[in-house]
């Protein structure tokens, strides 16, 4: 069980990166015919039946996409919360990819929102780094051997400041926020990949949070595309399709090993 330091120091995470008021308006959505049609793509369809448009179909394409992945990242992390409960395990996770997702889904947030790129856009990474914040509490509650309460303060003391100097930085050097993510997202997923290699298993991962993670990418390298065409976003997602890409293959070919790893460390706890 988790210690009230522990308890306390979780508390504290998620309220200094989801209690933060969003600074960004949206009016592009709210410009939106049912929330998914401009109103010239809604004249096309709808009075001139012209069902051919392809800059309208890609729009509309787009759009339908995005609250696609806001409405399935609400599940995203699921099934991965699920097996670390039911195992009451944290095998072969990485600490270091769980710290630096909630940075790479916290910078992307506040991106977004200093920005004021549509709420469609962008929306699951709120929802993604809420989800983030309960893994971290998990990996505290299951780590072996036990990460001490003072490094768990300081975590979260550190991602507090981290997340307020974001907010700050000036408009002109926001694209940081951004290209900062790539890297991120390589230190976040480099290490879980290695320790793979070496261990020879893939542990408590789940396949469909990685398969979910990969699809999610895919989906958003397009509509980022088509709806900001933020160059430095759309690298990131294409680094983000690679490294998804990388562990989803991991699960497969290491299959056998990680379900054979995964018995031997049941039984060994239950002794």
């Amino acid at each position: 069980m988790l210690s009230l330091a522990g308890l306390g120091a979780a508390f504290a995470l998620a309220v200094a990166l989801l209690a933060i008021p969003s600074q960004a308006e949206t009016p592009k959505d709210d410009a939106l015919v049912l929330g998914l049609f401009t109103p010239a793509c809604f004249e096309a369809f709808a009075t001139q039946h012209d069902f051919t448009n392809v800059e309208c179909l890609k729009a509309v394409v787009s759009k339908a996409l995005s609250y696609a992945i806001i409405t399935g990242s609400l599940i995203l992390k699921l099934p991965q919360i699920l097996k670390i409960l039911g195992a009451k395990d944290v095998t072969g996770l990485t600490p270091t990819s769980f710290y630096m997702e909630v940075v790479l889904y916290l910078s992307s947030t506040i991106y977004n929102m200093l920005r004021g790129y549509p709420v469609s856009t962008w929306g699951e990474n709120l929802v993604i780094l809420a989800q983030n914040v309960v893994l971290v509490l998990l990996l505290w509650a299951f780590y072996v051997p036990k990460i001490p309460a003072t490094s768990r303060l300081g975590l979260v003391l550190g991602f507090a400041a981290l997340g307020a100097g974001m907010f700050a930085i000036p408009p002109e050097y926001q694209w940081l926020l951004a290209s900062a993510g790539i890297p991120v997202s390589i230190v976040a997923r480099i290490p879980q990949i290695l320790s793979n290699f070496k261990q020879g298993h893939t542990g408590q991962l789940a396949i469909i949070t990685l398969v979910l993670n990969l699809g999610g990418s895919i989906a958003r390298l397009f509509t980022t595309m088509q709806e900001t065409g933020d160059p430095v976003q759309i690298a990131g997602f294409g680094v983000a399709i690679l490294l998804n890409g990388t562990l989803v293959l991991q699960v497969l070919l290491f299959w056998g090993a990680t379900n054979k790893a995964l018995a031997q460390a049941s039984k060994k706890k239950a002794e």
